[in-house]
């Protein structure tokens, strides 16, 4: 994941400078606010912002990203899991530029949060559950958080300002998702062994939510490029 994140980013300033040696003369300011897209990647995956200039100095915008990734046979030769990543997140947000005509801003809003994860493992496949060894018939679990929860941070780069055409934008902020839910549910291959199975998961999860309870807090990091029209 951070592989992917740290190459997404290195792609986000790729295009900044072909973008930035292809763009025209910057178009005369009109005093105007005008309305920005960009194009953006990071920690909460691929997406795009839709800036609305309310006045010079304040901004609404609405955004959305999304990524998946799943990876197959994770614990080992003697525990292998199916492991699914599902990221979707929707900022809306009020943008400040505290200093007329520079790019840095302080934004606060909401953000509605359809983060997941899924773990699940083929019949007969053997897993370990709470370091104890089963062979089960079918797994699944899942871990989700509160929908929406309210976002704040600081960024530069300011997509409605119309003394340009092309802009460069990053983003670093904090989101509070609240504490994570765990689900986990299994089937013993053999029947003998499910009344263990169950307590076993049911310390499972008690591990789990405290891996997790770090993760109430979302960070938000991103960069990309943004047009205005």
């Amino acid at each position: 994941m951070k592989k992917l994140i740290t190459a997404l980013m290195a792609g986000a300033v790729c295009v900044v400078g072909v973008a930035s040696a292809a763009t025209p003369a910057a178009p005369a300011a009109t005093g105007e606010p005008g309305i920005g897209l960009t194009l953006k990647a990071g920690s909460t995956g691929f997406g795009g912002d839709l800036t609305f200039g309310m006045t010079e100095n304040l901004n609404i915008r609405a955004g959305f990203s999304y990524l998946t990734w799943t990876q197959r046979g994770v614990g080992g030769d003697t525990d292998q899991k199916d492991v699914t990543l599902d990221l979707l997140n929707i900022p809306v947000t009020l943008d400040w530029h505290p200093i007329t005509g520079n790019g840095f801003r302080i934004s606060a809003g909401v953000m509605f949060n359809n983060d997941r994860g899924e773990l699940s493992a083929p019949a007969g496949q053997s897993v370990t559950i709470n370091d104890h060894d089963y062979r089960v018939s079918s797994l699944s679990g899942k871990i989700d958080f509160n929908r929406f929860g309210p976002y704040i941070g600081i960024g530069y780069g300011n997509a409605a300002d119309t003394s340009a055409r092309w802009h460069f934008a990053t983003e670093l902020g904090v989101a509070y998702i609240g504490s994570p839910n765990v689900a986990l549910e299994a089937t013993a291959l053999d029947p003998a062994q499910q009344g263990a199975l169950n307590n076993d998961i049911a310390a499972q999860i008690n591990t789990y939510e405290d891996d997790v309870k770090p993760f109430k807090f979302y960070p938000v990091l991103t960069i990309g490029v943004s047009y205005t029209f």
